[in-house]
């Protein structure tokens, strides 16, 4: 059911992106041949006026087939004959659309359940933060020159920081100006974890496993989805954060972890907890609220700033060496962790607020990503067009088109690289947890 919802939400926000193009194709007077969700052989299509509408074979991707766009055509209809501005438009469209449903579907969870602010609502004993002034009630405006849109933009750049000072600006109330300090992030306190990720949420917690991690001591022991934990040693665990703490105080000790399954309980014994590589933190907690609609809407914007500029910043540590190939994901990847995320909720109106939460994330790393300046992306055609004022000549659809399989074909690569990564978690979460 899980993976339904996964290819559901996916096949919404390809929909979303390909109406944007539709849409803005129509009312710029460009001829629409199809309009296609998926790719791939043709399962279902109709006719209705100049446009062919079809459901394909391959769920992934999807298409709007405009006149003149890939071939040479005097159509008064045809992409080519109309003016660059207008082109831009029609490309831009589809990524737009992406952010701007995000946006909405944001502002309607934080209207519902709130949201964080970059405001401090409480500081570590230990913070170094505190050690150098800083106060509940101040603002965290950047990080080492980096803006801070929302709060998990610190955690973001903690998670490359080698420990090295750092530049932090903050705004406190009453106080004119922006406030500049520099401060040395502290080396966190070991965390020992066994691999699993445990369902419900702060108000409702629980001991339902909801994800096991590939390789991880918890699933080379059999340990898998759906799990309910009931004891790690001799204590009774009634929700995550008992076998979380016990953890934490028996380190890397072997530990016997009781699970009920199917009404029926089982003790894995000798699950030897891994410590998790050292990262960095302020000792800082940030404020979270709820608000009228404004307030939820500056706020949705925010967050959808931050997960833009998170993309742009993971893309670049990937060619430093920063982030690792390994933690990317493709199709198979996301619908998985879908399908996870939405198993993590508690009954219908819980799973519906997490797919939410994941299809808000997912459309907006789907505008982005369309945007970037790769062949058969979104941001490709958009450069074809300024290249093509900038040369004051157009370039032959012929010639957009051949470009567009270069980038298609590399993109395919890439997809296929991606299941290097995704089927061995795959099999991981099914075979050996």
């Amino acid at each position: 059911m899980n993976i339904l919802f996964a290819l559901l939400a996916l096949s919404f926000l390809i929909l979303i992106h390909e109406a944007g193009h539709f849409l803005v194709a129509r009312w710029s007077g460009v001829k629409v041949q199809e309009f296609s969700i998926f790719m791939g052989p043709k399962l279902y299509s109709w006719q209705r006026g100049e446009t062919e509408y079809s459901l394909r074979a391959i769920p992934m991707g999807g298409f709007v087939r405009m006149e003149g766009e890939e071939e040479s055509s005097n159509d008064i209809g045809s992409f080519s004959l109309k003016p660059a501005w207008k082109r831009v438009l029609i490309v831009a469209a589809g990524a737009v659309t992406n952010i701007f449903i995000a946006i909405v579907i944001i502002t309607i969870i934080s209207l519902s359940l709130g949201y964080n602010t970059r405001t401090i609502s409480e500081l570590n004993d230990d913070s170094v933060l505190k050690a150098a002034g800083i106060q509940p009630g101040d603002e965290i405006v950047s990080y080492e020159n980096k803006h801070v849109f929302h709060p998990s933009d610190v955690s973001l750049f903690l998670y490359v920081s080698d420990g090295e000072p750092v530049n932090v600006s903050y705004r406190r109330p009453g106080t004119k100006g922006i406030q500049n300090i520099t401060v040395t992030p502290k080396e966190s306190e070991p965390v020992y974890l066994i691999g699993v990720v445990i369902g419900g949420t702060e108000e409702q917690a629980s001991s339902v496993v909801a994800r096991v991690e590939a390789g991880s001591p918890a699933g080379k022991a059999g340990i898998k989805v759906g799990d309910v934990i009931t004891g790690v040693d001799n204590l009774e665990v009634n929700e995550r954060n008992d076998m979380y703490y016990y953890i934490q105080e028996s380190k890397d000790k072997p530990v016997a972890i009781t699970v009920e399954r199917n009404g029926e309980p089982i003790t894995f014994n000798d699950v030897v907890p891994l410590q998790s590589e050292t990262n960095y933190d302020l000792g800082v907690h940030f404020e979270y609220k709820k608000g009228g609609l404004f307030s939820s809407i500056k706020s949705s914007i925010s967050y959808s700033a931050s997960t833009i500029q998170s993309v742009f910043y993971t893309i670049s540590w990937l060619f430093t060496g920063k982030a690792s190939f390994k933690d990317i994901s493709g199709p198979v990847g996301i619908v998985t962790y879908i399908g996870d995320v939405v198993d993590m909720g508690k009954g219908f109106m819980e799973k519906f607020l997490y797919l939410l939460q994941i299809t808000a994330f997912l459309s907006l790393n789907l505008g982005v990503m369309n945007l970037l300046p790769f062949p058969a992306l979104d941001g490709g055609k958009l450069v074809l067009i300024l290249v093509e004022k900038i040369r004051g000549k157009a370039i032959s659809p012929e010639k957009e088109a051949w470009i567009s399989m270069v980038g298609f074909v590399l993109l395919i690569g890439l997809l296929i690289a991606t299941l290097f990564n995704d089927i061995p978690r795959v099999v991981q979460r099914f075979i050996g947890g």
